[in-house]
């Protein structure tokens, strides 16, 4: 029977369909296959096709825009060229209510290889990436203009990638989005943080899926995906600025299994992966959501997911491919 199950501490809830029993198997996933390299603005060689450098990591160290050569970057970073917000928008429509679409949206190329798979980043890579995602975090979380930073990866066509070479984006927003102010508002009124009851109780749950000294990866009781999986810190912590070094390396690990665990349970999935944070009253996570099934009829009437896959099951299969913890 049709399971409702509701947010751990949102009102909202999603329908999980176990009587579809559906494996990894049954979905047709589209493969992210990439294209031509001689026509891609984010490989080496091509930076002239994209606005001016910000930021690019390298082996040793970060070099800023006038230092930076395409032998020497391994993650780049500029403005998008076709940005969700600017720095200097236009006055807003005086119709109804509106506001000036104001902010920042960074482009970080994620890797110089055109056809390399994020699940075979090197753990050296994934760590200079997480350095990289929190570096810039930390260039825009003071910004008083600045009242959310989403940072997120789309991986495959399906996901919302418009281009194959693998990369990430950063948005800043001049107001903080509804899901975030409900979040927000629920966590102050409550006497505990649910982040750290659910940290507790997945620990010791069928959804935990692997776990290190520092995170822990499980498929979520309120899973609105087939295979959606989170990762939480077990410290309480409110965003990247927050992350002990340890704590950024042990991320880079968990990143780096979710990713070879998806790519061998669903051969190769898109996903989204999206990182939830703020300045403070938080606890930050990472929701990973692979894109095996369609946003129908029903769900955008209703605004509740169904999912046809119980994460209890999800989380079964997903283990049988973990490797044992190295830290």
């Amino acid at each position: 029977m049709p399971e409702i199950r509701r947010h751990y501490f949102l009102e909202e809830y999603c329908i999980i369909a176990a009587e579809r029993n559906k494996r990894p198997s049954d979905f047709l996933v589209a493969k992210a296959v990439p294209g031509d390299e001689k026509d891609c603005p984010f490989c080496p060689g091509h930076e002239d096709r994209t606005p001016p450098t910000i930021a690019a990591y390298t082996d040793d160290g970060i070099l800023l825009q006038d230092e930076t050569g395409s032998d020497l970057w391994q993650i780049r970073v500029f403005l998008n060229a076709y940005p969700t917000m600017i720095p200097r928008p236009e006055p807003p429509a005086a119709e109804w209510i509106s506001l000036p679409g104001q902010g920042y949206h960074e482009v970080i190329v994620d890797s110089r290889d055109h056809r390399k798979n994020p699940r075979d980043f090197g753990k050296k890579h994934l760590e200079m990436l997480v350095s990289a995602y929190t570096d810039r975090y930390r260039r825009y979380s003071t910004h008083e203009d600045v009242k959310y930073i989403t940072i997120f990866k789309n991986w495959g066509k399906e996901s919302g990638a418009s281009l194959s070479h693998s990369h990430s984006q950063l948005i800043t927003l001049p107001f903080l989005p509804p899901q975030m102010k409900r979040e927000e508002e629920a966590i102050s009124r409550s006497s505990f943080c649910p982040y750290c009851n659910i940290v507790d109780r997945e620990s010791a749950s069928c959804r935990l899926v692997a776990e290190n000294n520092h995170w822990i990866l499980f498929a979520p009781f309120y899973s609105l995906m087939p295979y959606e999986t989170w990762i939480l810190p077990k410290r309480h912590l409110g965003n990247l600025a927050d992350l002990r070094d340890e704590e950024q390396k042990s991320l880079a690990s968990m990143l780096a299994e979710i990713l070879r665990i998806l790519y061998s349970t669903l051969d190769d999935p898109p996903y989204n992966l999206m990182i939830f944070q703020l300045p403070k009253e938080y606890h930050f996570n990472i929701r990973i959501q692979p894109i095996v099934s369609r946003i129908a009829g029903f769900e955008r009437s209703s605004g509740i997911y169904v999912n046809p896959v119980p994460p209890e099951l999800a989380a079964a299969e997903l283990r049988n491919f973990c490797l044992p913890p190295k830290d």
